[in-house]
């Protein structure tokens, strides 16, 4: 519901509540209806090489639409608008599972089908982005912040924890296509649900009426804002860290240490709990630190990883002793953990120094830099690099020259993300008084 005034404690609680739901249940969701799925779905239709790895990409490909969310705040503000994007979202993706019944034997229409469901899914995420941040802030007060995005990310991988098991589990017990088909249609019902929480949270009227007003206005004056601007910078490095890092990390397991599929996913487990411990715990270190500081130890963090992954001796999956997987194991919580802390302190930075009638065009200029600009990039050096690394074959079987080639892609980004730390050094601390209400003890009111 929309208020010609600031929300009472008694609404942003009432907002706080049905957010958290809509993080726990699109957590189920996005297991079942991501990347992952998507990638399955295209390898079984046998679909070209060219068009599964062009669906890794459609996720900075989506950001085109990040216009369309602030053209629906104007009409139906963030709230509605939000819900909306996320039950087209989830529309698009049962058109993977329709590939799965009625395009099996038929490359070109399948191909047709996934791309069209890929870029319609990230397109309609985008759209609805942009805007949930914006309403995460009229939520929860400044000095609460912190608390509620961590809550919020640390029950939407609860919800990924429960929705992987479902996944695991269904794998193991039903046909490949009809699991994926299951699977995907499952997802598309949770992320409809999730999107009924998300529509009855309360906002004022600030978010609508900014949407409305014309945006060249809106954008000079956030460019003119040189906090937002080395923001935007700190966070370009960020999210090409973690496209660097993460996906290599499941990478140098499957064809380094010779995992299988169900191995990997079994390992994700530490991720997504490491993930949920650095949601739950960024309230308190965002009270003592403050978001910067949050965004500075989590890109140190990566170059840890990198290091860590450089640096593990030889082995195979099959072979493992405790010791080793201990190590796999806390390698990926250490990354869940970096990018749970991450992102919750970029959201946090975002909100704590924008006004509310800037928050929507704000999102979208920090969400295209960091989906389109630092996305090429981040696609053009891993291309690059796992190219070199691959040449002669040096990754085709699992083990020690594998293993090599692997350890020498990290170095690699180890060397060329090291220089980027003062880009995030740089990043101004938030005014004193939005940092005195930030320490404040008490949860979001």
């Amino acid at each position: 519901m929309i208020f010609d005034r600031p929300l009472t404690a008694e609404e942003r609680r009432a907002s706080l509540r049905r957010i958290a739901l809509f993080s726990l249940v699109n957590g189920v969701s996005y297991v079942c209806v991501g990347e992952t799925i998507m990638v399955l779905a295209a390898v079984r239709l046998g679909c070209p090489d060219a068009v599964t790895a062009a669906i890794g990409t459609m996720l900075y490909v989506g950001f085109a639409l990040l216009p369309l969310g602030r053209f629906l705040a104007a009409r139906w503000g963030a709230a509605k608008s939000s819900a909306g994007a996320w039950v087209a979202r989830n529309g698009f993706a049962l058109l993977i599972a329709a590939a799965l019944v009625w395009a099996r034997g038929m490359p070109p229409l399948a191909s047709a089908m996934v791309l069209v469901g890929a870029f319609g899914f990230y397109g309609c995420r985008a759209a609805a982005v942009v805007l949930q941040g914006p309403l995460y802030g009229e939520a929860a007060t400044a000095e609460g912040r912190s608390r509620a995005l961590g809550l919020f990310n640390a029950l939407f991988y609860v919800g990924m924890a429960a929705g992987l098991a479902g996944v695991l589990a269904a794998m193991t017990r039903a046909e490949e296509t009809a699991a994926l088909v299951g699977i995907v249609c499952v997802g598309s019902a949770f992320g409809t649900w999730s999107s009924w929480f998300l529509g009855r949270a309360h906002e004022s009227n600030a978010l609508r009426d900014g949407a409305r007003k014309p945006v060249r206005a809106d954008l000079r004056e956030v460019a003119a804002n040189r906090a937002f601007r080395r923001h935007v910078a700190a966070c370009c490095c960020l999210n090409l860290a973690l496209m660097l890092v993460q996906p290599a990390s499941v990478i140098i397991l499957k064809r380094g240490y010779g995992a299988t599929d169900l191995q990997a996913m079994l390992y994700t487990m530490p991720f997504i709990v490491g993930s949920g411990v650095g949601s739950w715990l960024t309230g308190p270190m965002g009270r003592r630190w403050g978001p910067r500081k949050e965004m500075l130890g989590g890109f140190l963090a990566l170059l840890g990883i990198c290091a860590f992954w450089a640096l593990l001796p030889d082995g195979s999956v099959a072979g493992a002793g405790l010791a080793m997987a201990a190590l796999w194991c806390g390698g990926y919580f250490a990354l869940g953990f970096a990018r749970s802390v991450v992102e919750t302190a970029i959201m946090h930075y975002y909100l704590s120094a924008m006004e509310p009638r800037l928050r929507i065009s704000a999102g979208i200029v920090l969400y295209t830099a960091m989906g389109v600009l630092a996305g090429l990039v981040g696609v053009a050096l891993t291309a690059l690099l796992m190219g070199r690394v691959s040449a002669g074959g040096a990754t085709d079987v699992p083990g020690p020259r594998a293993l090599a080639a692997y350890r020498t892609f990290f170095l690699e980004v180890l060397v060329l993300l090291a220089p980027l730390v003062v880009l995030v050094w740089r990043v101004i601390p938030l005014p004193e008084e939005v940092r005195a209400r930030i320490r404040h003890h008490h949860a979001p009111r």
